[in-house]
């Protein structure tokens, strides 16, 4: 399924000049239903993505297939006194979100292109990024229409463990936060 698939993986500002090819992907997944991202919200990724690879433990991960990117994935690890756990409809316990700089990753962005999904490539970038992570867990947020997203990350072990309203301009009001306590070992 993934033999003729690659991946590379890039920290920090070594990613800046990916730019293009990460916005360029991320506009391909995320102007679909159920994201339907507004040309105000890719302007806002466009933004956002320079400003993250100097954040400590930021990773990209990219899949390409011969001169093609299919897939991509980016984060980097909270921070301590990190505010991601702030906010959630029911507080979570002060064990479970503190953060020391490295006890967790948080996925910002992934996607697979429509035409290379159910080919294994979103677990290839998955487990590739987060076990270069070095992190012992990992967290993102993930819409709740989002159900054919939401069971990829079931499926990989990834569980609920909060509901998030977003103040506006977020283009999606509200997230599920989920956590994947079981890292992948590729490549540690």
């Amino acid at each position: 399924m993934t033999a003729d698939v690659a991946t590379q993986t890039i920290s920090g500002s070594f990613a800046l000049p990916l730019g293009p090819v990460v916005s360029g992907l991320y506009r391909q997944v995320f102007r679909l239903p159920p994201f339907n991202t507004s040309e105000a919200g890719f302007a806002d990724q466009q933004a956002y993505f320079p400003k993250l690879v100097d954040r400590p433990g930021f990773l990209l991960t990219l899949a390409r297939a011969g001169a093609e990117y299919v897939g991509f994935g980016y984060g980097y690890l909270l921070a301590s006194g990190s505010q991601w756990w702030n906010g959630l409809e029911e507080p979570l316990e002060e064990a479970f979100t503190a953060e020391t700089g490295d006890r967790t990753f948080a996925i910002i962005d992934f996607g697979v292109l429509p035409d290379w999904r159910n080919r294994s490539i979103g677990r290839l970038v998955h487990d590739e990024l987060l076990s270069r992570s070095g992190a012992e867990r990992a967290t993102l947020a993930v819409r709740p229409t989002a159900t054919e997203t939401k069971a990829f990350y079931q499926r990989l072990g990834w569980r609920k463990v909060g509901y998030e309203v977003m103040d506006p301009p977020i283009p999606s009001p509200s997230f599920d936060i989920m956590v994947l306590e079981q890292m992948p070992m590729i490549g540690r």
